[in-house]
C-alpha cells in the first residue's frame, strides 16, 4: 500500500516566529505609546479645564466682594483704602496695589460682613501670589486665601464722579465716601502665565459710590 505523500506545514520554523513575535512587539509598543499619548493629552485638558474653572471662580469672587462694598457711619468705621505701588525686583517692576475694604457678601470667614485685604505676596513660596487677607467684622475668625499664585502684579483704579466729573484716580481713602467704581489689573510674576480669564480687566460698579 503506497503512503499518501502530505505537503502541508503544520508549523512555524523558528524564523517565523521570531519576526511574529518581533512584529507582535512593535505592534504592542505602538499601542501603549498611543495609550500614553491620549492619557497625556486627557491630563492636560483637564489641568487646562481646572485652571479655567478656578480663574472663574477668582473672578466672580472678585466682583461679589467688590460690588457689595459698603461703608459704615458707626464708631468703628470702616475706611475704603486703596492705594498704588511699585515692586522693584531684579526682574522688572511690577504694579503693587493694596486694596482694603469691607464686603457684605459672604467669605471664608462669615456672612455677617468682613474686611477684606488684598494684596500680592511674595514673602514666602506658600503665599506667593495674589492675596485676601479677611477679618470677620465684630468678630474673631480670620482667614488667609491664595486666589491665584500666578500673579505678580495688582494695580487698582478708582472712579470718582464727585461734582459731576468722572476721571479715574491711582488713590481712594475715605470712611465717608466710596468710589463709583473699581477697576483691578493684574499681571504674571516672572516665569508664570496668567489664566486669559483674568487677563482682562475687572471692573466693578459701586452702588453706593460717587
Amino acid at each position: 500500500m503506497k503512503r499518501r505523500r502530505y505537503s502541508g506545514r503544520s508549523g512555524m520554523t523558528l524564523i517565523e516566529l521570531v519576526v511574529a513575535l518581533t512584529i507582535s512587539g512593535f505592534a504592542l509598543a505602538a499601542g501603549y505609546s498611543t495609550y500614553g499619548t491620549l492619557a497625556d493629552r486627557r491630563a492636560i485638558a483637564d489641568e487646562r479645564a481646572d485652571s479655567a474653572t478656578r480663574s472663574a471662580a477668582v473672578r466672580a469672587t472678585l466682583v461679589t466682594w467688590l460690588s457689595n462694598a459698603r461703608l459704615t457711619v458707626e464708631e468703628d468705621e470702616i475706611v475704603f483704602r486703596g492705594v498704588g505701588g511699585m515692586y522693584r525686583s531684579a526682574d522688572g517692576d511690577l504694579d503693587d496695589a493694596d486694596v482694603t475694604f469691607f464686603t457684605s457678601a459672604p467669605t471664608a470667614v462669615g456672612n455677617s460682613g468682613t474686611i477684606v485685604h488684598l494684596f500680592v505676596g511674595r514673602d514666602t513660596i506658600s503665599e506667593r501670589g495674589l492675596v485676601a487677607d479677611l477679618s470677620e467684622w465684630r468678630g474673631q475668625r480670620h482667614a488667609r486665601v491664595l486666589l491665584d499664585r500666578s500673579i505678580g502684579g495688582l494695580q487698582a483704579a478708582y472712579l470718582s464722579s464727585v461734582l459731576g466729573r468722572r476721571e479715574w484716580l491711582p488713590s481712594w481713602i475715605s470712611s465717608t465716601i466710596l468710589p463709583a467704581g473699581v477697576r483691578i489689573t493684574v499681571s504674571a510674576r516672572t516665569g508664570e502665565t496668567v489664566s486669559a480669564l483674568l487677563r482682562p480687566q475687572i471692573t466693578v460698579s459701586l452702588d453706593n459710590g460717587r
